[in-house]
């Protein structure tokens, strides 16, 4: 089952969203397959996203369902580099029943609006392991296009095979981005 664009809303991820549940996501080994952030704690998952309010650098939002206001998901905006206009997008479904179902790409748009059009970001970007084939597909049905690519840049590693594959870079631009607006935009005041 496909969900639509009306299944999914974003909103700013709460401390109180932090739980074994979450905490369990970023210690499967295929949630976090292609992710850095990998068998974290629920306070140290608390202090990062505190760290991205107090200091701006990025905001964290969690990906729900509408019906169920499940969480199933984050999306973070950051880091941001204002003085260049531009931020990172990252995305993870943690919760694998929604994996497939276009739950990151519907959360990829929403949250390409949320920063154009509030925080006035010139250009999201995020690079993807070519082996991630469903992060590619999802950034690029969620408005992102192909940028550049990087040959042979991950060494992975499995019981039997080194395996190198490719950094893709995906962007997306923001025609009408105001930089004094994004010098100043805090999301969750």
């Amino acid at each position: 089952m496909k969900l639509d664009f009306k299944d999914i809303y974003i909103r700013p991820l709460k401390v109180s969203d932090i739980n074994i549940r979450y905490i369990n996501w970023f210690s499967d080994l295929n949630v976090t397959e292609f992710l850095e952030a990998r068998n974290i704690t629920i306070e140290d998952s608390k202090s990062y996203l505190i760290n991205g309010y107090k200091t701006g650098q990025y905001y964290i939002y969690a990906i729900c369902l509408d019906k169920k206001d499940l969480h199933i998901g984050n999306i973070k905006i950051g880091p941001i580099k204002r003085k260049e206009g531009i931020s990172d997008l990252v995305t993870v479904i943690g919760d694998k029943e929604y994996w497939g179902k276009g739950a990151a790409s519907i959360a990829i748009t929403k949250a390409i609006e949320l920063g154009f059009k509030e925080g006035n970001i010139r250009k999201f970007i995020a690079s993807i392991n070519s082996l991630n084939i469903g992060s590619i597909n999802a950034y690029l049905r969620g408005g992102f296009k192909k940028e550049a690519v990087i040959k042979n840049y991950f060494y992975n590693k499995t019981n039997t095979n080194i395996i190198l594959s490719d950094k893709v870079f995906v962007s997306c631009e923001n025609k009408k981005y105001d930089m004094q607006a994004l010098k100043t935009w805090k999301p969750f005041t």
